[in-house]
This record gives structure tokens, C-alpha cells and sequence, in this order.
């Protein structure tokens, strides 16, 4: 499991460059265009992107910086058809809150959030109306009860919320319907759920992003860099929601119905082979020997764990301190032969079969006392491949193998199709 999570680690942690999670110098490329197959990506759009990820971490090498964005847009120009409604519900509203978010990064500090002298005619509406609306039907059949049917979406586009004018612009309403659609899935069940605070934060929220990107164009930025930002925003998105739906995610244990199918397709061949390159993951305790120290209060036990640190022997710490009447056993506090199996096992022999041999416990407070435990000996199970849990393990490891392998293999043969500039 250790190394297939290492090459999946890998394959995220190249796709976290891209989605803004790591850093990177300011450079000249910042303001050169990138085009793809004679598209093209504005340089000011990319160097915004630099600047906000410059914020969390420096010196990541521009060039793969932009090799990134490349591989999010020929990925997402390939992908995003294959997302399922599950991945694609919320991507608009992401796009919208990330870009954002982008901006704020970078201009945080110098642009204005008060967004209240430009709302212009609230609309009252109360929290039985907005149920009204946006509820799922009662009865009957409902396969999805987050989307509205067609009668619901006449209703909701007619409830009219607020409107904003920013100096130059246009006048921008905001009904209930352009809300609800550009939520994500938890905040569309607050808002069925008729939550009046959440609608009026969602309301300033969405006020508050459009005054970002007014502001932004204040400060030089056409139309086509305002919607390049958003472009470098979505394909990194369409990446991460596709690599998730695929159980590429760095969560080794992060199951999607993708990884499942190609799971229950692994042969037994390739199950044995890395079942034998990985046998260290496959082991059980059999047994432990262990020995421990009862101590009345934490100050003691803090007291003697020091000692025990500093080189005390474990047997003379025992004796000297122990108020367990086995500390006069030899062993001096043995706790005996410990497995897993053996019946009515209490805590603090639980607590010793998992440590590993030769290893001192912290003290841990059980049963009204503090105890230290050490093993003294213990004794692995190889666990058989025919074991089903084992066998679950392997197969999903041995699928996320196969299903990252796949993907570097399309995502090469992307960039090697690819006509670029600006790199």
C-alpha cells in the first residue's frame, strides 16, 4: 500500500501545483500569453494566478507552472463530458467562489468590501415562501430532491432578491433561481430548508464577488483576462473533479464507483504480485510479551516517563514506583503472554498489542489510573492474500496503480498532440 499511495501522492501532489494549493515566484513569464492549439490564455490572467499562489509558498519554477495550466486545458477540454452529475452539480458556483477568492489573495488589502452603497431594491421574503418554492414535492417519486422541476424554476426565477449598479455598469439583479443554481449542494438544502440567515449571506456574498470583479476590471483588466481568470479556474476544477471520480485522490481509502469496478477486475496475478512486493503491509501480531508501571496521578507518571527516558531500566522503574501488585513478578510488572484472540482481553493488554517490540508507552490513563506499558517481545502473522480484507486492500491498491499509470499515459499523449507557445 506504501508504494502505490507514494505514486498516487505523486500524481496529486503535481495536480495540487495547479490547483493554486502550492506556490511560486513572481517571474517575466508572468505576462506572456500562453496558446494552445491557438487558443489563447492571457498572460495578465496567469500572472494574477502567480501572484495569489506567491502568497502561500515561494520559488515553485514557472515553467511548470504553465505546463500545468497546459495539462488542466487539454485535460479539461477531454474530461469534463466524463464527470457525472454528482462532480459537475456545483462546478459553476466553484468557479465563481475560487476565482474570487483568487482575487481577494491578491487584492484583499487594497479593494474596497463595502458593497452597500451599490444594493439598490431588497426584496422581503419570508422563510415559508422560500420553502414554498424550492422544496421537494411531498409525494410520488423523487429521484433527486435537490433539483428543481420546471414549474419550481419559473417560481424561483420570478422571486426577485436585490440589485446592485456599480459606477459605469450595468444594473445586475439577482433572483432566487441564479442563487440556488450557482449554490453548492449544502447550501441548496439550507436554502429548502428556508434558512433566511444563510440566503442573506449568500445574497452579500454574491453582491460582495461581482464588486471583486468590477474592481478588478478598475484595474486594467479587459474582458477577455476577467474571463481568462475564470478559464484557469474551471480547468483546474474539471482536474480535481475528474481525479476524484476516478479514486485517484490522495485519500488512500477514498472509494469511487470507478475504482470499485476496476478493483473487482484485478486478476489474481497481479493481486499476488503485489501482494509478494509488499509483504510488510500484510502482517499481524500474533503475540506480545509486556510489562507496565500503575501510577496513582499524572505528575507521577510524567515524572517516572522522564526518568524511563533519560535511561532508568524498565524493571527497576517498576519496582521502585509501581502500585500494581504484580511489580514484584519476574518479570517485574508482567502482564504475561498477550494474543489477540485470548478472551475478555481488558485495555491495557488491547493497548499493548499495539505497540511494537521494545517500545515504551506514554502513560495512558485506564481504569482510574496511569499506566506505562512495555513490550518486551512481540510476534507477527503473515496475513494470506486469501484473506478478504487483505484482499480488498490489494485489489484497490494494485487499481490505483493501473488507474494512475492510465492517466499519465492520457495526459502525455495530450501534450504530446498538443501545439503550444509561450512556455
Amino acid at each position: 500500500m506504501a508504494r502505490v499511495a507514494c505514486k498516487v501522492r505523486a500524481i496529486v501532489q503535481r495536480s495540487l501545483l495547479v490547483l493554486g494549493l502550492t506556490g511560486i515566484c513572481l517571474s517575466a513569464l508572468g505576462s506572456q500569453d500562453l496558446r494552445i492549439d491557438g487558443e489563447r490564455l492571457p498572460g495578465k490572467s496567469i500572472g494574477l494566478l502567480e501572484q495569489a499562489m506567491s502568497r502561500v509558498k515561494f520559488n515553485i519554477d514557472p515553467h511548470q507552472l504553465r505546463t500545468g495550466l497546459v495539462e488542466n486545458y487539454l485535460l479539461a477540454r477531454e474530461v469534463e463530458g466524463e464527470l457525472d452529475s454528482t462532480y459537475r452539480r456545483d462546478l459553476d458556483a466553484s468557479v465563481e467562489r475560487e476565482s474570487a477568492n483568487l482575487i481577494e489573495q491578491v487584492y484583499g488589502k487594497q479593494f474596497d468590501h463595502d458593497v452597500r452603497p451599490f444594493l439598490r431594491q431588497p426584496q422581503p421574503l419570508s422563510s415559508a415562501r422560500l420553502r414554498q418554492v424550492l422544496s421537494a414535492p411531498q409525494q410520488g417519486v423523487v429521484l433527486d430532491s435537490l433539483q428543481l422541476s420546471a414549474e419550481q424554476q419559473t417560481d424561483a426565477a420570478q422571486v426577485q432578491l436585490i440589485s446592485w449598479q456599480f459606477p459605469g455598469q450595468a444594473e445586475q439583479r439577482l433572483n432566487l433561481l441564479a442563487l440556488y443554481q450557482g449554490d453548492n449542494v449544502q447550501g441548496q438544502v439550507e436554502l429548502q430548508q428556508g434558512n433566511l440567515v444563510y440566503l442573506a449571506e449568500q445574497v452579500r456574498q454574491q453582491a460582495l464577488r461581482d464588486y471583486l470583479w468590477y474592481q478588478l476590471g478598475q484595474k486594467g483588466f479587459n474582458a477577455d483576462e476577467l474571463a481568462g481568470v475564470r478559464q484557469l479556474v474551471r480547468d483546474k476544477l474539471i482536474r480535481h473533479k475528474y481525479l476524484h471520480q476516478q479514486g485517484l485522490h490522495n485519500d488512500f481509502h477514498h472509494e469511487t464507483e470507478s475504482l470499485r469496478q476496476r478493483a473487482r477486475q484485478v486478476s489474481d496475478a497481479d493481486a499476488d504480485a503485489y501482494y509478494q512486493r509488499n509483504l510488510q503491509q500484510y502482517l499481524n501480531v500474533a503475540q506480545v510479551q509486556a510489562a507496565h508501571i500503575r501510577l496513582a496521578d499524572q505528575a507521577s507518571a510524567d515524572r517516572v516517563y522522564a526518568e524511563l527516558e533519560k535511561g532508568l531500566g524498565f524493571d527497576e522503574a517498576v519496582q521502585r514506583y509501581s502500585s500494581a501488585e504484580d511489580k514484584n513478578r519476574t518479570p517485574a510488572g508482567d502482564l504475561g503472554l498477550i494474543r489477540p484472540q485470548d478472551a475478555q482481553l481488558d485495555f491495557l493488554r488491547k493497548t499493548a498489542l499495539l505497540q511494537k517490540a521494545g517500545s515504551i508507552s506514554q502513560p495512558m490513563l485506564i481504569d482510574g489510573a496511569f499506566e506505562i506499558v512495555q513490550v518486551r517481545q512481540r510476534e507477527d502473522k503473515q496475513l494470506p492474500l486469501s484473506d478478504p480484507s487483505v484482499r480488498y486492500e490489494v485489489n484497490q491498491a494494485v487499481a490505483k496503480e493501473q488507474l494512475a499509470r492510465e492517466f499519465q499515459a492520457r495526459l502525455q499523449s495530450l501534450l504530446s498532440n498538443a501545439e503550444v507557445q509561450g512556455l
